[in-house]
């Protein structure tokens, strides 16, 4: 009986060297430590897309909103290092924890540029364009709207609270793309 314990050990380290070195082939920033992590604690990882059962999603989801939780109080208290520290947590548990339930970590990271070429397409690239998005979004706000000049760039805010407004020929990311 001590031997077969003994064997079952030498198997369960073997398999999670063999997952740690495939997560050192295939780095992901902030999902591939939560996939080291889950393979150290013997806790899933998941590779291919799913929406798993509520329980599982449900951990993931009420852990981010303390993790929200201890930020806004970090906050509130001006403790820089809490601050980090929630930071550090919410990726963690949000990106790493995420991606590795739902299987989704070799799309995280085309799809986090995906999202950033989005957000970048906010801003507009000559006076022209910032102009006539200064012109739409004022009439569908209802509200006035301006533009500065920062760097190369043109960027409309809703004059009220600085909101960036969204350039007239600002792209939605597609995110289905990583599914094909």
């Amino acid at each position: 009986m001590k031997l077969l314990k003994g064997f079952k050990n030498q198997i369960t380290k073997h398999l999670a060297k063999k997952a740690i070195d495939n997560v050192k082939e295939n780095y992901v920033p902030f999902v591939s430590e939560v996939e080291e992590f889950n393979a150290v604690m013997g806790k899933p990882n998941n590779y291919t897309p799913v929406i798993p059962d509520e329980k599982e999603w449900m951990f993931v989801y009420n852990f981010i909103l303390e993790e929200l939780e201890e930020y806004k109080h970090a906050c509130e208290t001006g403790n820089i290092v809490e601050v980090l520290d929630a930071l550090c947590d919410i990726t963690y548990v949000s990106l790493g924890n995420g991606a590795m339930l739902h299987g989704l970590k070799d799309k995280v990271w085309p799809a986090y540029q995906e999202v950033q070429a989005s957000n970048l397409s906010k801003a507009c690239s000559s006076e022209e364009d910032a102009q006539e998005t200064v012109r739409v979004r004022s009439e569908e706000q209802g509200e006035a709207c301006h533009y500065e000049k920062i760097g190369g760039y043109y960027i409309v805010y809703r004059t009220r609270d600085r909101k960036v407004m969204k350039n007239i020929k600002y792209f939605r990311p597609d995110l289905t793309q990583f599914f094909n």
